[in-house]
């Protein structure tokens, strides 16, 4: 947006992501860090855990000792009975779990929530520079795809890791006091586990963020065909767009299927080693019982195996989710990349200013984008009520202008002065509201006509929108729509003409009333039929205002105050229209041709 006549009719220069791979480490300290305000929650979680866990280990050694007391005796009411008392403790255990997950689940909903605020917040906050640097879909990708990655993980992963780290401590403590032997056989198959997992999973963290970021190029590449579907339409360009496609979409396919496939690898080698640890336990256990020493029993060795079973089950339902856990870890660190982004600041010096009384100064003023020049020693003066017409080939430079006038980009050279005061010091809320545009292409969001309006002074009564819409010549086709001021556009409000659409961000200009008023081509694309009406509110709208008219089309600047020609980022020329016709200069060689060509036409 550094130029919108650059934006409008060439390619963005786009910085692609670079994938790095950050500390996961710290990722997982910047998701403990929202999870540590359920600090309650997590702590009754903890409790049931523990009372579980102690409920499944009490009533796994139960189990060993029925084998040898009552069902080798056959001591059949006896079996019953402890049976019957077994059943209403894993009862009891299922209902403690359920609010257990509950909870877990209400934790994750809500830590998602704010780390979704977050992000949104900020990017409300960041500079302009940003978004014309970064891909929409890639944005969108983060806010939507890799926060709900998040959400997963921590609905999935973090109830098995939270809970079977208490599990496996528990039943770790029994196996041990149970039979140090079997015990020590475990933990050999743990420690393989661990050690092939750790290595694996240095591969596949690099593979997922590789995978999200190729989901964000799709996304981009999606958000724009479906939003430019027309133009793609009209130029026949449905081949290269589905080859393009193709080719983004293998790219991602191929991330994808490389990070699942390294983390596949896990689980059968976990499978392999849990079904060695079972086999080596029952030979240990058999050999101890045939040669009659030592306390092992069948019902111990028949304990164990449930209790190994409850050991492994956590460590394996983690690894079984580790293709979810580094998923969610890379979407983290995209999350949190976003959400670190430096923001949009005032200036320590900036005051509050609520009025103004219109006079605006360039003096000096140079800016460059990417180290390529924009704006050379731009000077002039608009004072209280003129209005000023910039005009010049695509690209000259005089949308940037603006655009330092609103400060949208930091300043690099010279001064903006708004009645002497550099704009630089002028809160940006406050600014903003002193300085109203009114852009070539007007954006209405998926709300009433009215609150569309309103977004110009959200404080503004219906009364106030009304009178807006009056003075902009929007009224008249307001009140033919169906539900008038209560219609609901969409998001391009396919209903409206472009016209139509135009006088709403005419109307939404006046309710503001603003003493500084910016005009960007506002006319560029009104159909014949509403041009008139929108030529009528915009001169009503402009009267007491300072106003700066962007236009290609000169018919329409005639009257204007100033007339500045830029090109090549410089003003050279400068005058009212009859002064500037008189120098034949670029100015009267520009208007002539385009008096020719409407002749023509």
């Amino acid at each position: 947006m550094v130029d919108m006549d650059m934006h409008r009719r060439g390619p963005r220069q786009l910085h692609r992501e670079k994938v790095q791979l950050g500390d996961w480490r710290q990722t997982i300290a910047r998701v403990w860090a929202y999870l540590a305000s359920h600090k309650i929650s997590l702590l009754i979680v903890f409790l049931l855990t523990v009372v579980t866990t102690v409920v499944t280990i009490v009533g796994n050694r139960i189990n060993g000792i029925v084998i040898d007391r009552y069902v080798s005796k056959h001591k059949l009411q006896a079996l019953l009975m402890v049976c019957a008392a077994m059943v209403v403790m894993y009862l009891i255990a299922s209902i403690l779990m359920y609010f257990q997950n509950s909870i877990i689940i209400k934790v994750a909903q809500a830590t998602s929530a704010r780390i979704r605020h977050d992000v949104f917040a900020n990017l409300q906050r960041l500079p302009m520079r940003y978004f014309d640097t970064h891909d929409n879909g890639d944005v969108m990708s983060r806010l939507t795809n890799d926060v709900d990655n998040i959400n997963t993980a921590l609905m999935q992963t973090f109830v098995q890791l939270f809970t079977g780290i208490i599990s496996v401590i528990g039943m770790g403590l029994a196996m041990l006091i149970l039979s140090p032997l079997l015990t020590g056989i475990t933990l050999l198959s743990t420690l393989a586990t661990y050690g092939f997992s750790k290595g694996v999973a240095k591969l596949t963290q690099k593979a997922f963020m590789t995978q999200q970021t190729a989901l964000g190029s799709l996304n981009t590449q999606i958000e724009e065909s479906v939003s430019g579907k027309q133009l793609v339409q009209l130029f026949d360009h449905t081949t290269t767009t589905m080859a393009a496609f193709k080719q983004t979409n293998r790219l991602y396919t191929k991330a994808a299927f490389r990070a699942q496939a390294l983390s596949s690898i896990i689980g059968p080698f976990n499978n392999m080693t849990n079904n060695l640890a079972y086999v080596l336990i029952t030979a240990a256990g058999a050999t101890s019982i045939l040669s009659g020493r030592g306390s092992i029993t069948v019902g111990v060795i028949f304990t164990f195996l449930i209790y190994l079973r409850n050991f492994t089950g956590p460590i394996n339902n983690v690894l079984d989710l580790i293709n979810t856990l580094q998923l969610s870890l890379a979407s983290a660190e995209r999350v949190f990349d976003l959400i670190d982004e430096p923001t949009e600041t005032d200036n320590k010096r900036a005051v509050a200013v609520k009025t103004t009384a219109g006079q605006v100064a360039f003096e000096q003023v140079s800016f460059a984008y990417d180290q390529r020049p924009i704006l050379t020693d731009i000077n002039l003066v608009a004072k209280q009520g003129e209005v000023v017409a910039l005009v010049g080939p695509t690209g000259a430079g005089k949308t940037t202008i603006m655009n330092l006038l609103t400060n949208l980009y930091p300043l690099q050279k010279g001064r903006v002065l708004l009645d002497g005061r550099d704009v630089t010091t002028i809160k940006r809320h406050d600014l903003r509201r002193l300085v109203t545009v009114v852009e070539q292409e007007s954006f209405l969001f998926t709300m009433t006509i009215r609150e569309n309006i309103r977004l110009g002074r959200p404080t503004a009564s219906d009364q106030d929108v009304e009178l807006a819409a009056k003075q902009a010549n929007a009224e008249t086709f307001i009140k033919q729509l169906p539900d008038g001021y209560e219609t609901i556009l969409s998001e391009n409000a396919h209903s409206l003409s472009q016209g139509q659409c135009q006088l709403l961000s005419i109307a939404r200009a006046f309710i503001t009333g603003a003493p500084v008023l910016v005009l960007d081509e506002a006319t560029a694309s009104i159909d014949s039929n509403t041009e008139a009406d929108v030529q009528t509110a915009m001169t009503a709208l402009m009267r007491h205002k300072t106003s700066f008219v962007i236009a290609h089309r000169l018919s329409t600047i005639q009257a204007a105050d100033q007339i500045l020609v830029i090109n090549h980022g410089r003003i050279i020329e400068r005058g009212n229209h009859k002064s500037l016709l008189a120098k034949q200069g670029f100015y009267a060689a520009l208007y002539n041709s385009q008096f020719d060509q409407s002749a023509t036409n």
